[in-house]
């Protein structure tokens, strides 16, 4: 598992546990550790806003050769984000958008390695996610922001009964930021196994105690070889 550290740039970044991040809740670290640190995997990112600061897809992109598309509402931000990145950003209405159309025409086998669903309010992320379990494709890991700590349980409630009907194991829940709990992250258990995603497993937990429980953990295991 390839956990290298990436040379520094202009962009706003931060490390956790020895890795670069640019998420703002380290999703993307998340996507790595779910993925084995894939290379050239694939992204569906459900509401872009900035293309590199707190952006999910970022580092995936960047330094790992991933390809993918992004779906932004906002046309001035559609705009910018697609002269700063290489992968494009569509300007469309997520609620209402043919996935099934664009996957079909770009991805060869059912399946996309990552999926980020983040629009405010939460409310329209869900309306977003139904749209999404409509079509055929399937997501080895998921991302889902239902904004709790402002919107009460309603969206984080029925999220996690559509996702769970689609058989996709929750395995971080309210994951928080700065003491905000505000999103819920998922995996496929038919592609990722139970020996990766079990260990993540957490409740109300601040990002960053994720991933440095990872790294302490495995300071542990060292020590003990």
């Amino acid at each position: 598992m390839e956990k290298k550290l990436f040379e520094k740039e202009v962009e706003s970044h931060r490390q956790i546990g020895g890795l670069d991040t640019f998420s703002q809740a380290h999703q993307d670290l998340f996507v790595m550790y779910m993925t084995s640190f894939m290379r050239e995997g694939t992204y569906l990112e459900v509401g872009g806003a900035e293309p590199k600061q707190s952006n999910n897809t970022y580092l995936l992109e960047k330094y790992y050769g991933w390809s993918g598309w992004s779906l932004e509402i906002d046309e001035k931000l559609c705009r910018e984000f697609n002269k700063q990145r290489r992968n494009p950003c569509i300007q469309a209405d997520a609620t209402v958008f043919d996935f099934e159309g664009l996957l079909r025409e770009r991805v060869s086998a059912e399946r996309v390695n990552y999926l980020s669903l983040d629009i405010d309010p939460s409310s329209v992320t869900l309306v977003a996610l139904k749209n999404l379990l409509g079509i055929s494709f399937r997501f080895d890991v998921i991302t889902f922001e239902h904004d709790f700590y402002a919107s009460g349980p309603q969206v984080m409630e029925e999220s996690r009964e559509l996702l769970s009907s689609h058989g996709y194991q929750r395995v971080v829940s309210n994951v928080m930021c700065r003491g905000r709990d505000f999103e819920d992250w998922y995996v496929d258990p038919s592609v990722v196994g139970t020996e990766i995603w079990s260990p993540f497993v957490a409740t109300k937990i601040e990002c960053a105690d994720i991933f440095r429980r990872q790294s302490h953990d495995a300071a542990a295991e060292g020590s003990h070889a």
